[in-house]
């Protein structure tokens, strides 16, 4: 395991990259409904919930067969480029959402995000989970949850908001798929610090 003074360098790069996505993601937070209600046709309040719906269900049935399957192979290939394929598709999705026009286009751009999430999720927590070191467990898991997720998504929520309002709903869905691409461009930094051996 690479060792550095504050944790090792892979844990400092997963969280880092769950900031990255999880600030984008924390973009599209406050204006999502309004969205989907002043630009949708024919959309209200049950079609966000029923998108949200959507994409947890996709979520929740891809990522336990998933992870499953992850766990079987030998070595982190097979994680990294999961979890490549969940960043990219994220960042399909939220371009996808400053274009959808219709119910069906948001429903599968919703699909996509809960295939985006499966694979993002089911690939990290079992690198995060096999490089956290065994004496800072707490510590570094406690860094996820903190930094990675609860105070990701304040910086995000705050900042949509407030670029939603200058610069409207499609600028604030491709500064989120940027975000994705620059958490993308960080895994090529990762990539080298993994364990590559496979099952011949």
């Amino acid at each position: 395991m690479h060792k550095h003074t504050f944790v090792n360098r892979v844990i400092q790069l997963l969280l880092i990259f769950l900031f990255m996505v999880n600030v984008g993601e924390g973009f599209a937070a406050p204006v999502y409904a309004v969205f989907v209600k002043e630009t949708i046709a024919g959309a209200s309040l049950k079609t966000v919930g029923f998108s949200f719906a959507i994409l947890a269900i996709v979520k929740s049935l891809l990522q336990v067969p998933l992870a499953r399957r992850i766990d079987k192979k030998k070595g982190e290939r097979d994680d990294f480029f999961v979890m490549l394929a969940g960043s990219l598709l994220g960042m399909f999705a939220a371009v996808s959402l400053a274009f959808v026009r219709t119910i069906p286009e948001l429903y599968g751009a919703a699909a996509v995000s809960g295939v985006a999430s499966a694979c993002l999720m089911a690939a990290y927590y079992a690198l995060f989970a096999r490089h956290a070191d065994k004496d800072s467990q707490g510590f570094e898991w406690s860094l996820f949850s903190v930094w990675g997720l609860t105070i990701s998504a304040a910086i995000g929520g705050a900042l949509g908001g407030i670029i939603g309002d200058a610069l409207g709903f499609q600028s604030t869905f491709l500064l989120t798929a940027a975000f994705y691409l620059l958490a993308t461009l960080l895994l090529i930094v990762l990539y080298p610090f993994l364990d590559r051996e496979e099952h011949q």
